[in-house]
């Protein structure tokens, strides 16, 4: 359940991804005064792999088994830790996106020459909680005591006879392997 709750939550920052992050105003150059519209991705470039790093930790956790399942937990919690810290980012300077965005339409090489206004939207706060929430999941994936898929398919016992040739084990219809 911990599993699917995390990809879940990585589904839904996923989603939240393709909303607009930011909007704004750059002021100056070719173009000034256009209104942009930025989602996710073009507002941070932190997030969408944080969030696949984290997915991808969460199938780890699901099918190896404990020590694979630690290592997964640990990166379930830096992924869940990016993506609020990159959200946290972009609501504390909003304007910063909007005058990268800016200046990479007029073919400028810094972003400091250009003088932008931005607003963040709700996306972002948004982002942010399902990032505490993942890394939360991170936690609980650390602390559970689980099986996991991996030991149902785990060989019971070694081989009875290990003196025995191999062919008389096939003789009798047993797999040597």
């Amino acid at each position: 359940m911990t599993v699917l709750g995390g990809l879940a939550l990585c589904a839904l920052a996923g989603v939240l991804l393709t909303l607009t992050w930011t909007t704004g105003t750059p002021e100056g150059g070719l173009g000034g005064g256009t209104r942009l519209d930025l989602s996710g991705p073009e507002s941070t470039a932190v997030v969408r792999p944080a969030l696949l790093t984290a997915a991808a930790g969460l199938l780890v956790a699901a099918f190896l088994g404990p020590v694979a399942r630690r290592v997964a937990g640990v990166v379930v919690v830096l992924s869940g830790v990016a993506v609020v810290v990159g959200s946290v980012l972009v609501l504390l300077d909003p304007s910063a996106p909007v005058a990268q965005a800016a200046a990479e339409a007029w073919g400028l090489a810094d972003a400091g020459s250009v003088d932008a206004h931005g607003t963040a939207t709700w996306a972002p706060w948004a982002t942010a909680a399902v990032g505490v929430l993942l890394a939360l999941t991170g936690v609980a994936v650390l602390l559970a005591r689980w099986q996991g898929l991996g030991s149902r398919y785990d060989r019971e016992g070694t081989r009875e006879r290990a003196d025995e040739p191999l062919w008389d084990s096939l003789s009798r219809g047993e797999d040597p392997t």
